[in-house]
């Protein structure tokens, strides 16, 4: 009889916030700069996005996952505006290719652009595609709530989530983030999957060893499976997920670019941020309404995420110390300097 693998935990180190963003934005600066429609500031919010994965306890949306990133970059020179992108805020809507980009970093792109749009036109819808893995979307909807504006984004992937009912993958794992301004508190920050487990948590299982919990994943035939390297399909989180699930396809994919056809294929996936105003379209009181709708939801017996509400109001003062794993680390450093970006 074989014998069990044993699989030993990864070892950990501490370091203080500050220096792990100093660490990972070295590894994404050298795709932003003068000439690529990407700056400086773009870089430095993608990598405390990055750090706050890992402190938020998300490791599968940090270092690791910029490390794959840079990988799938690799040799890629940076790519500059898209064809007809103001890249300024000028339009209400614009779209970024980004084909050969650390995904965090054209979030932030997103996010910033976005943000302008919305201060010209009380509205700022940033579509993107091409794009590589993007980490936790309720960081740039938080920080755009920050600033007062009401925030949506969406993210497409490729096929790993099967239908209500169904038993092979049709969309991506497909997530959702929302946040709004609260008048009381830090702002209300919603982000979720469709399906019922990530693919980020499929890894994390195969590389532990560890069994899948069960009814999240099909196996090739159509049945229940709890082994990670048999999964062929995710489970959605219910018949209205999977509906929410089509809906990100429609708006990522369809209306943003990041999903093809048979006789257009495209790489990478899509998504969409959208930043809107309260002011401009109405909401002139909008925190107040984000506090008073956030009381009545949790004093009705709802359930808000709170796991963004111990961050920092600013983003730039972080402080403490993460813990992150020295093998994703090394992962990325290798990837950072085996990435010749022209």
């Amino acid at each position: 009889m074989p014998q069990r693998q044993e699989h030993k935990p990864d070892r950990t180190i501490e370091l203080a916030f500050a220096e792990l963003v100093a660490r990972i934005e070295r590894t994404i600066a050298p795709f932003a700069g003068p000439g690529t429609g990407f700056a400086d500031e773009d870089a430095r919010r993608a990598a405390r996005w990055i750090a706050r994965a890992e402190a938020l306890g998300l490791p599968g949306f940090g270092v690791a996952m910029l490390a794959r990133d840079l990988r799938s970059a690799a040799l890629v020179r940076p790519a500059g505006p898209a064809p007809g992108g103001a890249g300024d805020g000028a339009r209400a809507l614009s779209s970024i290719v980004a084909s050969g980009i650390p995904g965090p970093l054209a979030l932030a792109r997103a996010a910033r652009e976005a943000a302008a749009a919305a201060a010209v036109h009380g509205i700022g819808a940033v579509a993107l595609r091409e794009v590589g893995a993007l980490g936790v979307l309720g960081l740039a909807v938080r920080e755009l709530a920050l600033g007062g504006l009401v925030a949506l984004a969406v993210a497409q992937a490729p096929a790993a989530v099967a239908p209500w009912g169904g038993t092979a993958p049709a969309i991506g794992t497909n997530p959702i983030a929302f946040a709004a301004p609260r008048s009381d508190a830090a702002p209300l920050v919603v982000d979720f999957a469709t399906s019922r487990a990530t693919l980020a948590a499929v890894r994390a299982h195969a590389a532990s060893g560890a069994a899948l919990p069960s009814s999240v994943a099909l196996d090739a035939a159509g049945l229940a499976t709890t082994d990670p390297g048999a999964v062929s399909a995710l489970l959605a989180e219910g018949r209205i997920a999977s509906l929410a699930g089509l809906l990100v396809e429609v708006l990522a994919g369809a209306a943003a670019g990041g999903r093809g056809t048979g006789a257009h294929p495209v790489d990478g996936r899509g998504a969409l941020l959208l930043a809107l105003d309260p002011a401009s379209a109405g909401g002139l009181h909008a925190s107040d309404v984000g506090a008073e709708l956030s009381a009545e939801w949790i004093a009705s017996g709802g359930h808000l995420p709170a796991r963004f509400d111990a961050l920092p109001l600013d983003p730039a003062d972080e402080t403490g110390a993460v813990r992150v794993s020295a093998a994703g680390l090394r992962e990325l450093e290798s990837a950072s300097a085996g990435g010749a970006v022209a």
